[in-house]
């Protein structure tokens, strides 16, 4: 079956793109802990299964190093699936679940191969009490959290043994465009994607004016807002807020929190706020804990949090996000202080007429070459602090190959940040995976240890 090959979005690519910058390295990694060790033949054979209901886990990224096009995926005629799954037993010593989060960790900094499809696997076995950990990190130009999860889904059961789940369906040939079809499809899209950026700002400033006939007043109102939102979304901040947290290298520390789901929601319902406010809480009381205990008094940090603009029908394939930064106040006030202030920055941030241009914007920045996009990118992720996300999780136990699944927790990239911290709910447990840069915060542990504080505290608001 010839899977048709097509462009990078401009999401996607951007995301690709940047990596020219080591720091900005953008692979999601995701750590499922089992109660047993599943099957050898199965996960092979639901790993096979999962490649050809989403065949772009067999293509790869091909580019042209003479066009600022993005790369085209193209189903790869050297697909090897034992490349892409690895098993792996835990010394002992390390047999615990920090030896498998440490491991997650190196796996997590390590670059993709960009000849291959751009996702492994590592199965871990030898984990005390029997269990075992499976390890599935993916490149962000693929799948966002929600489509990663999707995507995954296809991995997982909600019962033991699931029956008979059909024929496998036909795997993709490749069918790769020659060299002059290449030059030929990236001029297209050249020529579409720019017209594309002049018509949409055409738009926007024809809707503009409409409006400004039949609302002068509020219209200009409006327009200042989107102007000023737009200018500070492209002002280039490579310079974090914190003095502490400054620091920036590859390596990272992955650890977790768990706490269970629904005294958090019960606070957020009594304050009347989301769950996300009452995370985005938990996380400024930490920061500000940790610069306070290092004498230094931090009025806010800025964060990038991703807003999801999936709809119902959307592929779990591809990016399907724009990203919200903002500055967030982490001064010392009470728990209930700070989600009612943080109600509405978080608010706000969400509505910023802004993120509407951002289309616009990425496309833009996808037709620039590829030095240019990573310098500007840079620009604007390096001087974040802290990188937040919060993805929903499935509600009920779910198995992997016959193996109870005991803990699902994702870590995102840092991407120019010192923290990235994502939120996910499993089973009615709230798991916090905190990816640190040790080059900003020296004790990774000291950090954990206020954001967990935080989270109890808040988890107690609603008693």
């Amino acid at each position: 079956m010839a899977v048709r090959d097509e462009r990078m979005g401009a999401f996607d690519a951007v995301m690709f793109g940047i990596e020219g910058d080591p720091l900005l390295r953008s692979g999601i990694v995701a750590v499922i802990v089992l109660e047993s060790p599943p099957d050898r033949d199965r996960v092979v054979e639901r790993t096979e299964r999962l490649t050809r209901l989403f065949p772009r886990l067999r293509q790869r990224a091909v580019g042209n190093p003479l066009s600022p096009a993005p790369p085209r995926w193209e189903t790869d005629p050297n697909f090897d699936p034992d490349y892409h799954i690895r098993w792996r037993r835990l010394p002992d010593g390390d047999d615990d679940l920090t030896g498998a989060l440490a491991f997650a960790a190196r796996m997590g900094e390590q670059d993709f191969d960009k000849s291959r499809p751009l996702w492994e696997i590592a199965i871990l076995t030898g984990l005390d009490d029997g269990r075992a950990a499976v390890i599935f990190k993916i490149h962000h130009s693929v799948a966002d959290g929600m489509g990663g999860l999707a995507l995954s889904a296809a991995l997982f059961d909600v019962a033991p043994d699931p029956g008979d789940l059909g024929a496998l369906p036909p795997a993709p040939e490749p069918a790769p465009a020659g060299l002059t079809d290449r030059f030929r499809q990236a001029a297209a899209f050249e020529i579409d994607a720019l017209a594309e950026v002049v018509t949409g700002a055409a738009r926007s400033s024809a809707t503009g004016a409409a409006a400004l006939v039949r609302d002068p007043f509020g219209s200009t109102r409006t327009a200042w807002h989107t102007a000023s939102s737009a200018a500070a979304m492209l002002a280039p901040q490579s310079e974090p807020l914190s003095p502490l947290m400054s620091g920036r290298s590859l390596a990272c520390v992955f650890t977790v929190i768990d706490v269970p789901l629904a005294p958090l929601k019960a606070a957020a319902d009594a304050a009347g706020v989301t769950l996300n406010v009452v995370f985005i809480a938990a996380v400024a009381d930490a920061v500000g804990a940790y610069h306070r205990a290092h004498g230094t008094e931090l009025p806010g940090f800025r964060v990038n949090m991703p807003i999801s603009q999936r709809r119902p029908g959307d592929e779990a394939i591809g990016n399907h996000w724009v990203p919200a930064r903002f500055v967030v106040p982490c001064g010392q006030t009470g728990a209930a202080e700070r989600l009612r202030r943080l109600h509405g920055v978080v608010d706000d941030a969400r509505t910023d007429p802004a993120l509407g241009l951002s289309e616009i914007i990425y496309k833009a920045l996808a037709l620039l070459p590829a030095p240019v996009t990573e310098r500007l990118a840079g620009m604007l992720m390096k001087g974040v602090d802290v990188a937040a996300t919060n993805v929903p999780g499935p509600p009920v136990p779910i198995y992997l190959c016959g193996s109870r699944v005991t803990m699902m927790v994702p870590f995102a990239p840092k991407s120019g940040a010192a923290v990235n911290v994502a939120l996910f709910t499993y089973d009615g447990t709230a798991l916090l995976g905190v990816n640190t840069d040790p080059a900003a915060v020296p004790d990774p542990g000291e950090f954990t240890r206020y954001l967990a504080e935080a989270v109890s505290r808040y988890s107690s608001l609603a008693g």
